[in-house]
């Protein structure tokens, strides 16, 4: 009953009355092959009634007795595809690299056979008549009912069709022609195609996508915002986990330990930071930084744990001097750790970069981040390492401190000195075991971080926006954080050393909690700064709507498309009205954590006024 041929020739459709399709491959004209044989109709005693192609001629739309309308395609599926085949097939299509059709949308039964279907010939619309002369209007990719037209008669319609500019509907019925007007508005928009996962023309799966232009006109745009929002969240997360800690840590120093001489120098200085505009800071990573740290990624990763060791390891030397040595030189302390520990840290880092790299990775790092070689371990392991080093400090509090300190009540200085720094060394030994330990077991467990957490390396990812993000936010934090904690009025801090805490004891247990709205608020406005961040995203994340926590890969978000795209898009077009509600769900999700952030800020301050 029906015969179609795709649109480029290569694939011949034959369909019966009882539901049976055939599909052949004709890209050999004097040698076809058959592709497939399935059920459009599964049910027993229902019949196809109408057969047409959707715009492009790829997607089949077909009709029955039961006045269901079905949008079926084809997909390539991979090895193992779990997508299952609807109806019967004669052939097992997996694993075969060919394509077979499935059905990707199901429009409801009104209870009157599909006479006739009709294609749009600018979007994805159809229109179907019906045995009992109504007419529905529907959007395929949106599953959305454009228009419901009652019927005028209980004659069936013969012939419907969609005018040209998708502004009337037309019928033939045997009493004659009838023509409706209609504004179609925006039919491949709704909020489930913008916030769940739609199943478009040719994927295997339903998903979440962002492509508002292609390279021909049977591009279906897909207008999901999840990868935009995704990509927001993964540049705000990455950007505070590198500044905010860097920030808050600056202003508790500067704020309880720094010398006021130094501190009156150093923090105009940072500040100063935040006048760098952000088309700069981007410039600079996208065209500098990125292709820099490329060349030497394992360096950059153990730069992480050298750089803090350094400044550890100096702390602790600083101990063993001699105390008149160390009191007479102890404002040369911050310029030990900026001359001397940062740059030892650094060097570090490049000195056993290539080892690194070798031991772990196989000697090759991104060939090990795509899985071409070596296993799980290394990278679970470098994954736990801070959750290791937390749980050994926990336990060094708790248990070996307060047993060593009955026990050093005639040690000398010196001696109290090298044990303590003789229990860091062995405690950052057991947090590397216990990291090893936990790789392993994980490891051992089928589970591997690649395609996860880590993944195939990209220049521009998140990682290079999380360190120059992170550079632009912390000014904006630390000043606020050191204002707060300054303005804690000193007589709660000399009670507090009056009482005989240290300096360290009366900055976490007393300034701090009196300060922690205004630390709070500060995080606040640096996440704000964060979330909003247009150029230096653009510039820095290869700007890729992806949907992963892979921070070496690219991502976009809602500030960068709309900076991106709305110039190109065509006013009062769909493209374009999308963009404004971009603008306008980043303004819902800043209004919606300032919210949240100012309720907790009352509660911190609320309980700053308690003590």
């Amino acid at each position: 009953r029906y015969l179609l041929v795709s649109e480029l020739g290569d694939n011949v459709t034959v369909a019966w009355r009882d539901g049976k399709l055939t599909r052949f491959d004709t890209r050999d004209f004097q040698n076809p092959q058959l592709i497939e044989t399935i059920d459009l109709v599964a049910e027993d005693g229902e019949s196809l009634t109408s057969l047409t192609y959707l715009l492009g001629r790829t997607t089949l739309l077909a009709g029955d007795s039961l006045g269901r309308v079905q949008a079926w395609f084809s997909i390539n599926p991979q090895e193992g595809d779990a997508v299952g085949l609807s109806g019967s097939s004669t052939l097992n299509m997996r694993g075969t690299g060919r394509n077979h059709l499935v059905v990707a949308h199901t429009f409801p039964a009104t209870g009157a056979a599909v006479s006739c279907l009709a294609s749009s010939s600018r979007i994805r619309m159809f229109a179907a008549g019906y045995s009992d002369g109504t007419a529905r209007l529907f959007h395929v990719t949106s599953e959305a009912e454009v228009l419901q037209v009652p019927a005028k008669s209980d004659q069936p319609i013969q012939s419907i069709d969609i005018a040209p500019k998708n502004d009337a509907l037309v019928a033939f019925t045997s009493e004659g022609i009838t023509r409706w007007d209609f504004d179609a508005a925006h039919p491949e928009v709704s909020v489930a195609t913008l916030f769940r996962p739609v199943w478009y023309e040719g994927r295997s799966q339903p998903e979440h996508s962002w492509q508002s232009s292609g390279g021909n006109d049977n591009f279906e745009p897909k207008y999901g915002f999840m990868p935009l929002v995704f990509g927001t969240i993964k540049a705000t997360v990455y950007s505070m986990m590198f500044g905010a800690p860097l920030a808050l840590l600056a202003a508790i120093y500067s704020s309880e330990f720094l010398n006021p001489r130094i501190k009156s120098r150093v923090k105009p200085i940072i500040e100063l930071m935040a006048s760098l505009p952000s088309v700069v800071l981007g410039f600079i990573a996208g065209l500098v930084i990125a292709p820099m740290i490329e060349d030497v990624v394992p360096s950059v990763i153990a730069a992480f744990g050298t750089i803090p060791l350094c400044f550890v390891l100096g702390a602790y030397l600083w101990q063993l001097l001699p105390p008149s040595i160390g009191i007479r030189y102890s404002n040369w302390k911050f310029a030990a750790m900026l001359f001397v520990a940062l740059p030892a840290g650094i060097l570090m880092a490049s000195l056993i970069g290539p080892g690194f790299e070798s031991t772990l990775f196989s000697g090759d790092f991104k060939a090990w981040l795509d899985g071409r070689v070596g296993g799980g371990t290394p990278g679970w392991a470098i994954m736990f390492l801070p959750l290791c080093g937390l749980a050994v400090a926990m336990f060094v509090t708790s248990f070996v401190r307060p047993w060593l300190r009955q026990r050093s009540t005639h040690w000398s200085r010196w001696q109290a000195a090298m044990v303590s720094f003789a229990t860091f060394l062995i405690g950052a030994l057991a947090t590397i075991l216990l990291a090893t330990i936990a790789g392993q077991l994980l490891n051992a467990l089928h589970l591997d971080p690649r395609g996860v957490v880590v993944g195939q390396y990209q220049q521009r990812n998140a990682m290079i926006v999380g360190f120059i993000m992170g550079f632009a936010i912390i000014p904006i934090i630390y000043t606020i954080a050191d204002d707060a904690l300054s303005s804690v009025p000193a007589t709660l801090r000399s009670a507090s050393l009056g009482a005989g805490a240290t300096p360290w004891q009366t900055a976490m247990r007393v300034i701090m909690p009196t300060a922690m709205s205004g630390l709070f608020s500060a995080l606040m406005i640096g996440l704000g700064r964060a979330v909003g961040e247009t150029m230096i995203v653009l510039m820095a994340a290869g700007n890729t709507p992806l949907m992963d926590w892979n921070i070496f890969n690219g991502f976009q978000t809602l500030s960068a498309n709309i900076a991106t795209e709305l110039p190109e898009a065509a006013q009062g077009s769909t493209h374009y009205r999308t963009l404004f509600l971009a603008a306008l769900t980043l303004f819902v999700m800043t209004f919606f954590i300032n919210t949240i952030a100012e309720i907790i800020r009352q509660r911190f301050r609320k309980r700053a006024y308690e003590l």
